[in-house]
């Protein structure tokens, strides 16, 4: 066991990760039954860090977005020899990641800096121990958030989509605008959200691999967001205590918490990262 920092306090162990030939369908899998948004990818000889895969890549893979361009030129198009595709494909290799005698600051600097969700907690032979996410933090300090109301730290331009827009419509504005989920509006009124996380879900469903191993991708790509994205929302008002919000969040293991006004109108979107922004604003750490 390597030495223990203050990281490895809060970061869970033993994490799941997979090998670089690993089919990408396979990981589609493993996120839906486990509710991952991402993975660490490792050798599975010496447990050393060669990448990460993030729901995005998924959805960048298969929903059409800039990775999509590889299925087009090497499986001239067709999806089910792409979904066995070993991860090493579309895995980024550039993993943030922090050393097992790192400390909880310096964690929290890097999610922020680089805009990611979670990170692989590794010694100094690069090996995984464990990994740290953004609610691993939110946990730590959610109690200490008092004295801020929601519309004080949320994002007040929300991107947008109708229940009729298409999973690739969708797909490609998430990862063309850098967006973990996008409210569901309609006449002016949120009625649901849909996240990568769903998206990469839905790919994992039995349907979905049928058209896929029928090679018509179409049908699924033009699924609209309302039958994939989720309808029991979790929301809370804009002069709504933040530790409230914060503590919300964890009871109800959500990412975000869309803002209403009194007329059910979206206002503002509070994430997870604008809550880690506040911690370090407020020097809790």
């Amino acid at each position: 066991m390597p030495k223990k920092g203050e990281i490895m306090e809060i970061a869970r162990s033993p994490v799941v990760t997979v090998a670089p030939s690993t089919p990408i369908i396979d990981v589609i899998r493993i996120m839906t039954r486990e509710g991952f948004r991402r993975i660490p990818v490792i050798n599975s000889a010496t447990r050393e860090l060669e990448g990460i895969v993030a729901a995005r890549d998924i959805v960048d893979y298969l929903g059409g977005g800039r990775k999509y361009e590889i299925i087009e030129r090497k499986y001239d198009g067709n999806f089910f020899p792409a979904v066995y595709a070993p991860v090493e494909t579309i895995m980024s290799t550039k993993a943030v990641s922090i050393r097992t005698t790192g400390r909880i600051g310096q964690a929290m600097n890097l999610m922020i800096k680089r805009g990611v969700g979670g990170i692989p907690v590794i010694d100094r032979k690069k090996r995984v121990w464990a990994i740290a996410t953004e609610r691993d933090l939110l946990h730590l300090f959610s109690k200490r958030l008092t004295g801020e109301k929601t519309e004080e730290i949320m994002s007040k331009e929300v991107a947008t989509v109708s229940p009729y827009t298409t999973l690739r419509m969708a797909s490609r504005k998430m990862i063309r605008e850098g967006f973990r989920r996008l409210p569901i509006v309609e006449d002016k009124k949120l009625i649901g959200i849909v996240t990568v996380r769903d998206i990469v879900r839905f790919f994992g469903t039995g349907e979905v691999y049928k058209n896929l191993k029928s090679g018509a991708i179409g049908p699924v790509l033009d699924t609209p967001v309302h039958s994939i994205g989720t309808r029991g929302l979790v929301t809370v008002a804009a002069d709504l205590d933040v530790a409230e919000a914060a503590g919300l969040m964890i009871r109800k293991g959500v990412g975000a918490l869309p803002v209403l006004d009194e007329k059910k109108r979206i206002v503002g979107i509070v994430t997870e990262r604008d809550l880690l922004k506040m911690i370090r604003k407020m020097k809790l750490i």
